[in-house]
């Protein structure tokens, strides 16, 4: 029996070995950088895109929040009710919560959020935010603002990286009460991952 016929199969049994475990740590680094790169959970982003408000002479002044959340990552976005309140003055004078949902992944998602507010109580007699009220409307112009939260979950790769998010839109309104138009709009945004 030759020597070179015994070492031979053991060659071609460590060749194969080392070949199968270069293949798996290419595999390995492979997926490691897909998922830090495309499965990395990314903010999303809350936008108002417009704030329309109804006749001042009704009883219940409605403010209608138009706000859109673009969600930029792999997975879907599932959140709860939305949170939106309505301050005058530093006042919460309306509050509304909007449907859950889900914000497909890569996709925008709007939603119209209504607040009543009772004008009623911002006219009570003998308060300073009543005369204040009053003094701005004679004025023809009211500021107010608004802050929308939306909480919710991203979870990548079929659950295995979970992630909470809560967004919050801080937005303050200049109002031209003649016409009911919005004559100027700031708005922050803040964005938390958990």
């Amino acid at each position: 029996m030759d020597a070179n016929a015994v070492v031979m199969p053991c060659q071609r049994l460590n060749c194969a070995l080392l070949a199968c475990g270069v293949s798996s740590l290419l595999i390995a680094v492979g997926t490691l950088a897909v998922t830090l790169t495309v499965y990395r959970v990314r903010a999303p982003v809350m936008t108002m895109n417009a704030i329309s408000l109804t006749d001042p002479s009704s009883p219940v002044l409605t403010v209608v929040a138009d706000v859109s959340v673009r969600n930029p990552n792999a997975a879907s976005l599932r959140y709860g009710p939305t949170e939106t309140t309505v301050f005058y003055r530093g006042r919460a004078v309306g509050r509304a919560a909007g449907p859950p949902g889900t914000a497909p992944a890569r996709r925008t998602v709007r939603m119209n959020v209504t607040v009543g507010v009772a004008v009623g109580e911002l006219l009570v007699v003998g308060q300073p935010a009543g005369r204040l009220f009053l003094r701005d409307v004679a004025a023809g112009v009211v500021e107010v603002a608004t802050r929308t939260a939306v909480r919710g979950r991203v979870a990548v790769m079929g659950g295995v990286v979970r992630r909470r998010v809560a967004l919050e839109m801080n937005c303050t309104a200049t109002v031209a009460v003649a016409d009911m138009s919005i004559r100027e709009q700031s708005c922050r945004q803040r964005v938390w991952l958990q």
